[in-house]
């Protein structure tokens, strides 16, 4: 049986719309922890995010993900990072290097430090 080109170009853009839906929730969950854990400057008051991207095998296959790496009112280690990340159950967004993911975190700091 053969596979024609509109059923293979259906399933690629299946496959491209989930990770684009998993990035984007993974992102609103990174905001919503942010807020729930907020770490506020001193002098300005702003809000920043405390991620990191990590690879691990139980955390979208590997891909180098980002996640959170503060939990109540302090900074963890990546080994703490992953195993709270795992247990909150959330999605959180891969990318394909970790160039990629560090730039989306510094993009959610940068608008969540705008906010006043």
């Amino acid at each position: 049986m053969s596979v024609g080109a509109e059923q293979i170009r259906a399933l690629l853009d299946k496959r491209t719309q989930g990770r684009v839906l998993n990035r984007q929730l993974g992102l609103e969950n990174l905001k919503r922890h942010s807020f729930e854990n907020a770490t506020r400057g001193l002098t300005k008051g702003n809000q920043s995010v405390r991620s990191g991207s990590v690879e691990d095998e139980r955390l979208n296959d590997g891909k180098p993900t980002l996640i959170p790496f503060f939990y109540d009112n302090k900074v963890v280690d990546a080994k703490e990072a992953v195993e709270r990340a795992l247990e909150s159950g959330r999605v959180w967004p891969s990318f394909d290097t970790n160039k990629e993911a560090t730039a989306a975190s510094r993009s959610i700091s940068d608008k969540l430090g705008a906010k006043k």
